[in-house]
């Protein structure tokens, strides 16, 4: 028998969703992933309340936010039941013009959402680097601390920063807020990257949650089946032996074995069902410490080189315009 699940985790003393729904998986894109498309995401999004889900996650500048607005505000749940996480554009070829246009674009999403003038969890969508037309990390993180300073942020953190980004921004002399947490894709591969393992003792080191995404990957068709033998190999067995699905068995390693904040999305209702029956009810517990051994064992010997999906071809792009 595994350990008892903690639906929560706190950060600056707020109780924080453990399992959030993302909104950013539901968009449809136009080929290559070269930008998102106009997307009604608000069948998905009502399936999840029901579920039970109360984390919702974001980016100002996803396309399915207006539906997923609504579905929020039909749902009748209480503000102070929802937690909603925000990640905010700093790229100036997406459309940001400094800090008011993130100031702007923040207080709109509140407004949009219904969130009664505070977002829980506000983050900066990428370091913005100073690339061309873009505020330099510092500069950024400083309207976070500002938005913070002024209760419209509750919680500030990042998201696809990587082990330079911090240490440029932490560098700062005039740092007010620590990063509290980072969004970034994680899978059961990706634990032998070198540079995701220095990336994650240097957020232990400091306190800051990691918030992870794309763990079914290798599921879903998005990462290439004949470059993971033996994890799903591995996966299928163990499914059979702990009467899971492979996705929930996923989902369960993410879960149990990260310690963070997990972010998926689905759009059958079934499944969000089953999801939220592992993770959202009370007195779930965890599998069995052999099982993530044997995952990340398989994972390990498929190798970490070419294990990242969300390459984010559309940013790099961004980042070279200016």
């Amino acid at each position: 028998m595994g350990a008892p699940r903690k639906k929560t985790i706190l950060v600056d003393n707020i109780a924080v969703p453990r399992f959030a729904f993302g909104l950013g998986s539901l968009m449809q894109w136009a080929p290559n992933h070269a930008y998102p498309l106009p997307t009604d995401s608000s069948k998905e999004v009502s399936q999840a309340l029901k579920a039970g889900f109360r984390h919702i996650n974001t980016g100002d500048i996803y396309t399915n936010n207006e539906s997923a607005a609504e579905s929020i505000k039909a749902s009748g749940i209480a503000r102070k039941d929802l937690f909603f996480s925000l990640k905010l554009n700093t790229y100036a070829a997406l459309g940001c013009r400094g800090k008011e246009s993130m100031v702007e674009s923040t207080k709109k999403e509140i407004e949009r959402f219904g969130l009664d003038g505070y977002v829980d969890l506000l983050q900066l969508h990428f370091p913005p680097r100073g690339h061309p037309g873009n505020l330099t990390n510092r500069e950024a993180w400083r309207v976070l601390e500002e938005l913070k300073d002024q209760k419209i942020a509750r919680i500030i953190g990042l998201s696809t920063w990587t082990l330079a980004d911090y240490e440029d921004l932490m560098a700062a002399p005039d740092i007010k807020y620590k990063p509290q947490i980072n969004e970034y894709e994680m899978n059961p591969f990706l634990l032998s990257d070198p540079k995701l393992r220095d990336l994650s003792s240097y957020e232990m080191k400091h306190g800051i949650v990691h918030m992870n995404y794309g763990f079914l990957s290798i599921l879903s068709g998005k990462l290439p089946h004949d470059g993971a033998p033996a994890l799903l190999k591995e996966s299928r067995l163990l499914s059979n032996e702990t009467n899971l699905t492979e996705t929930e068995l996923l989902l369960a390693w993410a879960y149990d074995r990260l310690h963070g904040i997990v972010i998926s999305s689905s759009s059958q209702e079934h499944r969000l069902a089953g999801l939220a029956k592992l993770f959202l009810e009370n007195d779930q517990v965890s599998l069995e410490q052999s099982v993530y051994d044997r995952i990340e064992k398989a994972a390990s010997e498929d190798g970490y080189e070419g294990k990242t999906f969300y390459k984010h071809g559309h940013m790099d792009a961004a980042a070279s315009k200016g």
